[in-house]
């Protein structure tokens, strides 16, 4: 049992995701019904289908199972999927998809429009007195065929998808659709060409052509509507795709440009960006200097400066000034292309809350098919006179009311449009199980360096020993951390060159990194052997090497004082003096301890600084506890212990060593500067190095989920309400029965409330 988990595990290592762009799904059945075809193909993993953005996501094994059999599952189900090469064409497609069905529907609801008024004057003589002057059995005949082109041509899109779901022996909302108005069509029409047949049933013969028109047109007009609240829930992603400009200035070898489409710039291109241009790829700058706009990314609104080595990102606007880069991320690789796929992964997953929609869509439809049959039945044995027409109402009505429209948009809506606003604040949410997991969070957990503060050293003091300069200190120490790569040796370097000092790389100098030390130097100068050593003081320097206590003394207490990491320098074991580095505090960070205390969540500061560093950080931070002198093993065990205490752990970091914090917490948050591991492991990513999105994030969960939860109420509210009105359970005390017609127009606003509802999250206070 062991080795097949083993192996299905492997197997999955190698499996891809792809997001295809599916036409023809109506309601919550049409979801289930695409999700149970691509998960019964062999190879695929998972598939999770999203009835607002009209896509599915799937998880197969390319060995197994291409694209081709994916779309001829869904076709064997009843629907289609467009031809896609990648994400972003997938989010192009269907956006375009979108576009082409609503300028249809709103021809055929034109149409519809105006048929159907015709339809309801001709229906109305009582009304319309000019109406009488045409004979009855003509005005029924032309109020027939009138009502043809309305079923027919303007409904189309029902009957398909019931002729569909027939041949497949399933149902969903266009079976209720196609069912009732063409009840209503058939008996008007036997009314019509048959008249004595069912005067004889009881009473004089009437025709509801009106009733079969005004539904599929209100219900068109639901679907217009819907459509266009779904185009504005996914506006975010449409809103990063547009930022990419359609073509970039390539530079050739011999400095000429031409202009090239983007879809044809290659990693490693040089391209020229001029001023009120849009940067066409990631890269870096290797030539210019100019102020650019990122806050469409970034959110940050003051322009960035770029010079030589600065890195842009593709979609960013400059402002002035020229820049040569070059490419280094295209395509689905960009910066732009992988918040969107993060955001479409999100909005095409499924919270928990979900599960008992989908359970109750399952069995929905044929239960509501079940009710109106026993209504109509009811009436029938039952009802007042004329007991057929009585029958015919009840069972129009009950089929119509209760479409799972509403059901099938409560959550994916609510999803889209928290999801895409958290793009646009700067918060990435990778899925929909971190929209639940943030709502519950009780504490939250910050590493200090690169997260707290900004990770970027800067040398705050030096101390030198004994007769020894403070230029010669750093003279020494730059010497040997010019050849390391870590944020303190850059720091070293920089003050040096700052202090006109310039380190130079030596010939035939031996370096080495003594990992948790620090790093030496041994090279020959003057035919003398030479060691520097920059780290520890236990590193630097051999035990009882006469340096004076004082001296040790007087820079721990400076390190306390300004809050700062130490770095011993020694000349062959010789003590040369101290440099004291630090980080300075990103900004905001105070904000967000506040915010998230006014929350009633707890704020932990978690270091593998010194106590005095910690301590003296986490008082500026006011944090409710630190913890110093953590490994990332210490921070495991951290978490955990907090965790069987009850506490719901969120952790935000950004180095390798938080990712073991990051996925051991039940909420990971990774910020910007972040390496890809960390950003990889994490629930949630920050576009931009802001902590005050951390409370923003925790607060949008807990209002997209409360919308959620609204819509759900709502969506089965609607249907347990009006099922039983519709049946005619309120007829003996108000001795009133439900308009087929009435019931077209609630469950039209019934799918218009739910993505109403879900689209104030975009403007909603989060609190």
């Amino acid at each position: 049992m062991q080795n097949r988990d083993e192996a299905v595990k492997e197997q999955r290592k190698n499996s891809v995701k792809l997001t295809l762009p599916v036409q023809g799904m109506t309601c919550a059945s049409c979801v289930l019904r695409v999700e149970n075809a691509l998960k019964r193909v062999d190879g695929v993993d998972n598939a999770v289908v999203n009835l607002a953005t009209e896509s599915a996501t799937v998880e197969f094994e390319p060995g197994i199972v291409g694209v081709e059999k994916l779309k001829s599952a869904v076709e064997e189900a009843g629907y289609k999927i467009i031809d896609v090469v990648d994400e972003l064409d997938a989010i192009k497609a269907e956006a375009d998809a979108r576009a082409r069905e609503y300028r249809l529907l709103w021809r055929k609801f034109v149409v519809g429009a105006i048929l159907t008024s015709i339809i309801v004057i001709g229906s109305m003589p009582e009304v319309f007195g000019f109406v009488k002057a045409v004979n009855t059995t003509i005005r029924n005949y032309l109020l027939m065929i009138m009502t043809i082109p309305v079923l027919f041509y303007v409904g189309k899109r029902f009957f398909s998808g019931f002729l569909s779901s027939l041949k497949h022996a399933t149902a969903d909302m266009n079976t209720l659709v196609s069912v009732g108005t063409s009840a209503a069509f058939a008996y008007s029409s036997v009314a019509t060409i048959f008249p004595n047949v069912l005067a004889s049933a009881g009473g004089r013969p009437e025709v509801y052509f009106d009733t079969s028109a005004v539904i599929i047109t209100l219900v068109l007009l639901g679907k217009i509507l819907e459509s266009r609240a779904k185009w504005k829930s996914s506006e975010a992603v449409r809103k990063l795709i547009s930022l990419q400009p359609s073509s970039a200035h390539f530079l050739l070898d011999d400095g000429s440009q031409v202009e090239i489409p983007l879809s044809s710039v290659e990693v490693g291109n040089v391209l020229r960006v001029y001023p009120g241009e849009r940067i066409p790829v990631d890269g870096k700058v290797i030539d210019g200097y100019a102020s650019v706009d990122e806050s469409a990314l970034t959110g940050e609104s003051m322009p960035v400066e770029k010079t030589i080595g600065s890195r842009v990102l593709g979609g960013t606007v400059c402002l002035d000034g020229n820049l040569k880069i070059v490419a280094e991320r295209v395509g689905k690789e960009s910066f732009i292309a992988r918040v969107a796929r993060l955001v479409e992964e999100a909005q095409t997953s499924k919270p928990p809350v979900q599960k008992l929609a989908d359970k109750v869509a399952s069995v929905f439809v044929p239960v509501v098919i079940g009710i109106s049959l026993l209504s109509a039945l009811a009436w029938f044995l039952a009802g007042p006179q004329p007991v057929l027409i009585h029958s015919l109402m009840a069972f129009v009505a009950v089929l119509i009311v209760a479409c799972p429209c509403a059901l099938g948009l409560a959550t994916p809506t609510a999803i889209m449009v928290g999801t895409g606003r958290g793009a646009e604040m700067g918060i990435l949410i990778k899925n929909t199980d971190a929209l639940e997991k943030a709502r519950k969070v009780t504490a939250v957990i910050l590493d200090k360096t690169g997260t707290v503060t900004a990770g970027v050293m800067t040398v705050v003091d030096t101390v030198p020993y004994a007769s020894q300069t403070s230029d010669h200190l750093l003279e020494l120490a730059s010497a040997a951390e010019i050849y390391s790569e870590h944020p303190i040796a850059k720091a070293v370097v920089e003050e040096a060159r700052t202090r006109g000092i310039s380190p130079q790389r030596r010939d035939h100098v031996e370096f080495k990194n003594h990992a948790g030390n620090g790093v030496s130097i041994s090279f020959t100068e003057n035919n003398q052997n030479m060691v520097v050593r920059v780290g520890k003081y236990n590193f630097v320097i051999d035990e009882g090497s006469g340096v004076n206590d004082d001296f040790k003394m007087l820079v721990e207490d400076r390190a306390t004082e300004l809050a700062s990491t130490v770095l011993y320098v020694s000349k062959n074991f010789q003590m040369v003096g101290a440099i004291l580095l630090s980080d300075y505090l990103r900004e905001g960070v105070n904000e967000a301890v506040e915010k998230l205390k006014k929350m009633n969540v707890k704020v932990y500061l978690l270091t593998g600084d010194n106590e005095a560093t910690a301590k003296r950080v986490a008082s500026l931070i006011r944090v409710d506890r630190y913890f110093a002198e953590v490994d990332p093993e210490g921070k495991l065990k951290v978490i955990r212990e907090l965790q069987a205490s009850g506490d719901v752990i969120a952790f935000v970091g950004d180095g390798i060593n938080d990712a073991p914090a990051i996925m051991q917490a039940d909420m990971g948050i990774a910020m910007a500067s972040g390496t890809d591991i960390a950003i990889e492991t994490a629930d949630m990513n920050l576009i931009k190095n802001d902590l005050r999105l951390v409370p923003e994030a925790i607060l949008l969960s807990r209002n997209t989920l409360r919308v959620i939860k609204q819509n759900l109420f709502w969506a089965f509210f609607y249907n347990i309400v009006l099922i039983p009105l519709a049946a005619g359970a309120f007829y003996p005390l108000f001795g009133w029965q439900l308009n087929p017609m009435y019931a077209s127009i609630a469950m039209a606003l019934s799918s218009v409330s739910v993505v109403s509802n879900s689209l104030r999250l975009k403007t909603l206070k989060l609190k």
